[in-house]
């Protein structure tokens, strides 16, 4: 540590015991006790506790709380305080006295309290503290919390108490702070009333406290003068309070001319056009002289030239905007650093004046002020010019790069820090009007500007919070054209990614915005190649597990700037691929995108990429990592919910009801920016944008091809993680080819069921020479299948549908019946519509049972099936003649039918639940492979045939009327009915509906009156 040990020497030595016993520092138990608090007290519990008798540490912290505690419990709860408090205050001191009138201040401010309750609670409280005498402190606290209940009290109430209150401070004689608080009370009462309710009652007052003998009553009432002039109107503004001004502008104490001048300024909008020039301008003209002029003067003017031009500027005469306009440059070049200070705030205000008259006026009369002001010696004056600068470039306009790159460039290179700093959150806005059009000066300016910003980001290296106001502005470099594409691509992306890599997280996000416009607005092929190549490699492809973090802000930010179609081309595959990377965090991350990616899909030629994306989610939500399950479970909610988009005739979305609506629901993009009016006009317009937006053919094939090698680990010798059996790479989410049929029997153990099943899939093909073949891929997509193999006892003679295999070994375990099996999303697809129709033919016809069961999971997306299907089976369609389709042997026994009957059997959700979880499935997983045997022969028996479209049995309005369906507008009238639904479909035996309109289609489509109200009957009885 480099002490010597003779340092010691010097240092007392101890004294010597000298028997006496050592006093306890420790604190008695009593006394520790006296303070120790029971935690299970409640908030106001705790509060009155510490409000009777707790340490004034205690009192001072619930003092400050009482917001808190009154927050969501209103009257009752301050009602239980309303007496400790009472008593507190008035045993304690100033500090507390004022920290209590902030805590009302509060109250009222964030309406904790309805105006009644405020009335009659706090008003009194704070009426009866201003009538006491106290330090001018504590009646600045409680006069502010009474402006605060002013605009919120009933007029009566403040006629009556506050205006009484007011009243009778201003009728003591020589007491200057009582006359000084009525003034205050009756500025703040004065715009709660009508302007004959002021001049019967205290205008003649107010105008009379204007010419006291004491400067403060006279300072306090012209500031008053501004509200009560806002109530009179012109005429009396002109005949009455005008003449007040001017005769308080003469008066002898500085500050009385202040507070005039301030006042006369606030309500020259009020003075006729005509008073104003004959009158009010003659008196400014006289106060254009600053040298004539008192400092404190001198600082109000500079403090209000920007409002007080804004007015006059058209009662400008002959020089009067040279007389106005050099007195501002002669106050902003003075030695007082607070009134530069003040004329760098009102440089703005004053340019838009000035420019009015005169379009040249800056570049005549105020770039060398800004210049100045720019390079003033005080730090202060530089930042606030630095934060105005934005606006003085609006004001400039299109000359801002010849005359204001100088000033920018200099508070860019500034050597304190925190110029800069103040600069660069609005560095985006100044640079908007950075547009040069002409070659040679774009050079020699935006040269000069990309150097300044060099050397800024160079000194900046440790300061991750410049590093992510500089990273806000680079968006705006290639979209407003500030620099070209070479010029970012050379000095700025090097930025861009190092940002990427070496900061605080806090800037990656930022980055990643900056780098994706850097890549869409870019002209040439070869770097907007270049840096998509980077993007797979380095962030989605990269080692480091941050890396690959960061390509979700990057995937983010793609997003929101390009189109579906973009999407869909390069980044789809990438962000899947993610969801099965071996760190828990990437997934947990990545998870955030399935929502927006979803709402990329259009129905039906996207209709692959959607049971990818699904097949992704699922298994996401089944994830070994806690987190990660639980972040995919909670996203799963808004994937649901995030509609898709249909195509065709029309267009539209698809709810999770199965419902079609508009292009504009809410709730498209999860937090990855504003949901457009219409998503597919805002598609449409960013495909139309992306028309120049092209690859090279080579450029091309080499991001695809680096696209498609899947896995951080290719050449290298071993697997992907993403491999499959016999070493075969796949895509995340994609469907593995199925064989051909296999009428065997099926085996016992559930692996080799699943396996046999698969294999005995019949591919579904169009060979007709007149019918195209639908447009999917035959060879890696299996759509459908038709098991014709079972081994359950029980038979059914039907056509059972379900959704995925699993569900078909539980329904073959059983009952005996052919299985039709659906696969996924997929089935949602136009040219899947003839394969189902013929199935239906087949089932009309009598080659396969004629009644057809449907029996999806009782969840949302086993309701869309449902409905879909029965409208395909409603309208059986036979196949044509010169269709090749070839069926499926007919079972043995089958006799042609004479039609179609469509049946639907129902799962109630507890009886199809997982109560473990699986390799599969997490536990809680909803699905009828979870059912048992008896149940699924139960509901199968149940199976009730639907109603035709167009039923109007039950309606949004008696689902209201039964308790349902809550008000969406009050959030405490919606749980009750939400639990309700709930309780009502358990008792239907479905999936809860999220929505009324969900729920009304579903009854009238497949339950009858009786069922509705047994079910009903049956919530209703286990209300709370």
């Amino acid at each position: 540590m480099g002490w010597e040990l003779g340092g010691w020497e010097g240092l007392p030595l101890p004294a010597e015991e000298s028997g006496k016993e050592v006093p306890s520092i420790l604190k008695a138990e009593e006394e520790i006790a006296k303070f120790t608090v029971d935690e299970h007290l409640s908030d106001v519990e705790r509060t009155v506790l510490y409000l009777n008798g707790g340490h004034l540490i205690q009192q001072r912290h619930a003092i400050a709380n009482l917001p808190a505690v009154l927050k969501g419990r209103g009257r009752p709860a301050f009602d239980a305080i309303s007496q400790p408090l009472k008593a507190a205050l008035n045993r304690l001191d100033s500090e507390a006295q004022i920290a209590t009138a902030e805590a009302f201040a509060t109250i009222a401010r964030e309406r904790l309290l309805s105006p009644v309750d405020l009335q009659v609670c706090i008003l009194p409280t704070v009426t009866r503290n201003i009538n006491r005498e106290k330090s001018e402190e504590e009646t600045d606290a409680w006069l502010n919390t009474l402006f605060e209940l002013i605009p919120l009290m009933d007029k009566e109430v403040l006629k009556t108490e506050v205006l009484s209150l007011a009243l009778s401070k201003g009728d003591v004689e020589g007491v200057v702070g009582s006359k000084t608080i009525c003034v205050r009370i009756l500025g703040a009462l004065a715009p709660r009333l009508t302007w004959e309710e002021i001049e019967r009652t205290f205008f003649k007052k107010a105008l009379s406290m204007c010419q006291d003998v004491d400067h403060h009553i006279r300072i306090a009432s012209c500031g008053q003068l501004s509200s009560i002039a806002r109530i009179a109107g012109r005429d009396v503004v002109a005949k009455t309070i005008l003449p007040e001004l001017f005769e308080l502008l003469n008066d002898e104490e500085v500050q009385a001319r202040v507070a005039s001048l301030t006042t006369l300024t606030t309500i020259l909008d009020l003075v006729p056009t005509e008073v104003r020039k004959g009158q009010v301008m003659p008196i400014l003209r006289n106060h254009m002289q600053p040298l004539e002029l008192d400092i404190a003067m001198q600082r109000c003017l500079a403090r209000m030239f920007g409002q007080l031009v804004t007015v006059i500027k058209a009662d400008f005469e002959h020089d009067d905007s040279v007389l106005f306009f050099s007195c501002f440059k002669h106050l902003a070049t003075k030695s007082d650093v607070e009134l530069r200070r003040l004329c760098a705030g009102q440089l703005p205000a004053v340019l838009r004046a000035a420019t009015a008259l005169s379009t040249t006026a800056f570049a005549q009369q105020f770039q060398d002020t800004l210049i100045s002001l720019a390079t003033d010696p005080d730090v202060d004056v530089r930042k606030t010019v630095a934060a105005q600068l934005h606006e003085v470039a609006r004001v400039v306009g299109k000359d801002c790069p010849a005359q204001l790159t100088r000033p920018l460039c200099r508070l860019l290179r500034d050597e304190v820090s925190a110029v800069p700093a103040a600069l660069l959150p609005t560095l985006p806005q100044c640079l908007g009007h950075w547009l040069i059009r002409d070659d040679t000066r774009r050079d020699t300016a935006i040269g000069e500007l990309a150097k300044a910003l060099l050397e800024l980001e160079a000194s900046m290296r440790r300061n991750w919070r410049m590093q992510q106001q500089l990273a806000t502005a680079f968006p705006i470099f290639p979209q407003a054209r500030v620099f070209s594409s070479d010029q970012i691509y050379e000095q700025f992306l090097p930025i861009t990614f190092r940002y990427l890599t070496e900061t605080a997280a806090a800037v990656r996000p930022v980055a990643a915005e900056g780098l994706v416009c850097f890549l869409r607005y870019n002209r040439r092929e070869k770097q907007r190649a270049d840096i998509m190549l980077r993007i797979v490699r380095e962030f989605c492809r990269g080692r480091s597990f941050v890396a690959r973090i960061t390509f979700v802000d990057i995937a983010a930010a793609l997003l929101r700037r390009f189109s579906s179609r973009f999407i869909k081309e390069y980044i789809f595959d990438l962000v899947l691929e993610l969801l099965y990377d071996p760190v828990p965090n990437v997934r947990l991350s990545v998870t955030s995108l399935l929502p927006a990616l979803k709402s990329c899909i259009k129905l039906p030629e996207d209709v692959d990429l959607l049971e990818r994306l699904n097949s992704g989610m699922s298994n996401i939500m089944t994830d070994n990592d806690r987190d990660v399950s639980q972040n995919a479970r909670s996203t799963n909610e808004q994937f649901k919910k995030t509609p898709m988009r249909m195509g065709g005739a029309g267009g539209g979305m698809l709810d999770m009801n199965g419902n079609m609506g508009s292009l504009s629901a809410p709730g498209i993009g999860f937090g990855l920016g504003s949901p457009s009016p219409s998503i597919e006009n805002e598609d449409r317009r960013k495909e139309d944008e992306e028309s120049d937006f092209t690859f090279s053919q080579d450029d091309t094939k080499d991001i695809k091809g680096e696209i498609l090698q899947v896995g951080p680990m290719k050449g290298k010798g071993a697997l992907s993680p993403l491999a499959g059996k016999n070493s075969v790479q796949r895509r995340p989410g994609s469907l593995t080819p199925l064989g051909r049929v296999c009428r065997g029997p099926v085996p016992a153990s559930p692996p080799q069921q699943r396996q046999h099943l698969t294999a005995g899939i019949q591919r579904f093909r169009h060979l007709g020479k007149q019918r195209p073949a639908p447009a999917c891929h035959h060879d890696t997509i299996v759509t459908f299948s038709i098991a014709h193999h079972w081994h359950g006892e029980a038979g059914l003679d039907a056509l059972i549908i379900v959704e995925g295999f699993n569900d078909c070994i539980a329904v073959h375990r059983s009952v005996r019946s052919p299985v039709y099996v659906l696969s996924g999303g997929y089935a949602l697809a136009e040219e899947m519509k003839p394969e189902l129709r013929y199935v239906a033919g087949l089932a009309a016809s009598g080659q396969l049972p004629s009644q057809v069961v449907v029996f999806t999971d009782p969840d949302w997306q086993g309701r869309m099936f449902r409905t879909y299907l029965d409208d395909i089976f409603r309208q059986p369609a036979l196949p044509a003649a010169d269709q090749s389709l070839v069926a499926a042997a007919p079972l043995k026994g089958m006799k042609p039918g004479k039609g179609l009957i469509v049946r639907h059997a129902f799962l109630r959700v507890e009886q199809g639940t997982s109560e473990v979880a699986s390799r599969y499935h997490d536990a809680g997983n909803v699905g009828v492979e979870h059912a048992s045997p008896e149940v699924i022969r139960t509901s199968l028996v149940r199976a009730r045939p639907g109603f035709l479209p167009g039923r109007t049995e039950f309606s949004v309005e008696q689902l209201r009327a039964d308790g349902l369906i809550g008000s969406w507008d009050d959030k405490q009238q919606v749980a009750g009915p939400q639990l309700r639904r709930g309780r009502f479909c358990r008792a239907l035996g479905i999936d809860e509906v999220g929505t009324g309109k969900g729920l009304v289609n579903l009854l009238n489509r497949f339950f009858t009156r009786e069922e509705y109200e047994a079910a009903l009957k049956v919530a209703v009885s286990e209300d709370p």
